[in-house]
């Protein structure tokens, strides 16, 4: 989520910390135009008191809190006041919710586009042309995109693989070796599959990527690549994962993209030779008989 929504269920703050939240949220864009004396004589707290909210925030400090709120208020007004988390209400006609969830999927797009580091996605799908398969970890929801990626990796000759169960999973791990690449999916960085998977390909030398939001990479240090998606969208309070899951899907789409202008030739070779197996019955190159 963006830094208002952090502020706003920012949890086990001090008085002084709270009453400090308080008043910037209040304060809005006029924060821009004071120095972190101001704000703190405005809010009765400490300098002192600012510096440990903003760590409390994941924040380097009150100058990265001044671009934060910056871009939250620029993404506002580009992209309308839409709730990520309740994008309709009770009684909405059609034109409404879609147009609400039109807004929700181009400032997701926008958020996460900002958020991820095209080095970071370069490297990442070079670490996939090398690898001899590519093994993806996750759970839940993230299971649909993260199969679907699957999907399109096998669609190009490209060996992968996405179980459901934590016992396949963790067995795929323990035959793996660092010719694979072992490709995380998660938000919040904190599900099962981190704690009992990484360890075991951390031993093995594989490399590891994962697809999650800045409080995910932060929560799994070390790891050789990380994708950022827009963090949004809260972990509950929400009426399902809209948000989130677009932003997955869009990132994993880019990394196919990128795997696959590498491997061109030999990917578009694999295409058309799949073609006799894989057409449905019926169609002629296409087109329906």
């Amino acid at each position: 989520m963006d830094v208002q929504g952090r502020i706003r269920e920012a949890k086990d703050l001090t008085p002084a910390e709270r009453q400090l939240a308080n008043t910037i949220l209040m304060m809005g864009d006029r924060l821009q135009s004071c120095g972190i004396k101001e704000l703190a004589s405005a809010a009765s707290c400490s300098v002192a008191t600012v510096h440990r909210l903003c760590r409390k925030l994941g924040l380097e400090g009150f100058k990265d809190l001044k671009v934060q709120l910056a871009k939250a208020s620029e993404h506002r007004r580009l992209h309308g006041d839409v709730d990520i988390n309740m994008p309709f209400g009770a009684g909405w006609d059609a034109s409404r919710v879609a147009s609400s969830l039109d807004s929700l999927y181009e400032a997701t797009l926008s958020q996460t586009l900002e958020l991820l580091d095209m080095d970071a996605l370069d490297h990442a799908a070079n670490l996939l042309v090398n690898a001899s398969q590519v093994d993806v970890y996750t759970q839940s929801h993230n299971l649909y995109p993260a199969q679907m990626f699957v999907d399109r990796m096998l669609s190009a000759g490209r060996c992968a693989t996405c179980f459901e169960s934590m016992e396949r999973q963790t067995r795929t791990a323990l035959a793996s070796d660092d010719s694979h690449v072992g490709l995380f999916v998660s938000y919040s960085g904190v599900s099962e599959v981190h704690g009992r998977i990484m360890p075991i390909l951390a031993e093995r030398s594989v490399p590891m990527i994962l697809v999650g939001t800045p409080a995910a990479m932060r929560r799994n240090p070390g790891l050789d690549v990380y994708l950022c998606i827009s963090d949004a969208e809260r972990y509950q309070n929400r009426i399902t994962q809209f948000a989130s899951h677009l932003a997955v899907q869009y990132v994993l789409d880019a990394l196919f993209g990128c795997v696959f202008s590498r491997t061109w030739d030999s990917s578009m070779r694999f295409l058309r030779d799949s073609l006799p197996y894989t057409r449905k019955p019926g169609l002629v190159d296409g087109t329906e008989r």
